[in-house]
């Protein structure tokens, strides 16, 4: 059975969701994760790579624990001017790390997953969907 990682790379709140290709709308059968660190704004750079590091091996053992071989990542809003660096450098350490043991990584469009299990909502269900449908 294929399992598909869904991934949002942050560094206060990723998240992760594990998804059966034949998942049909069963909710139970979908396994998240959500990880993130905060650090003191005068965090060393040092202790901002360590977060960064921690984050990558918490979502790469969520990955491999779920059975996933398929990770699809989302892309970056670079239109953030404070964050599209740091998002860049977990997100490419996210990558990384998933590549390491084997899960091939793709990239999607932010917006995809959801549109991809839920279908096509009007945009103000689209947060209450996934709850609605559990």
């Amino acid at each position: 059975m294929t399992i598909i990682l869904g991934l949002e790379p942050s560094l206060t709140a990723a998240a992760a969701v594990a998804v059966p290709l034949d998942w049909n709308g069963e909710w139970k059968r979908v396994r998240s994760v959500g990880v993130g660190e905060r650090l003191r704004r005068d965090a060393t750079r040092i202790e901002r790579a360590r977060r960064t590091e921690t984050i990558a091996a918490r979502l790469v053992a969520f990955a491999q624990s779920a059975g996933a071989s398929v990770a699809s990542v989302e892309s970056y809003g670079h239109a953030m001017r404070t964050s599209a660096h740091t998002l860049g450098e977990v997100g490419d350490v996210v990558r990384l790390e998933l590549v390491r043991p084997g899960i091939n990584v793709r990239t999607a469009n932010m917006g995809t997953a959801g549109k991809l299990l839920l279908g096509k909502l009007p945009r103000s269900d689209a947060r209450m969907a996934p709850r609605a449908r559990r």
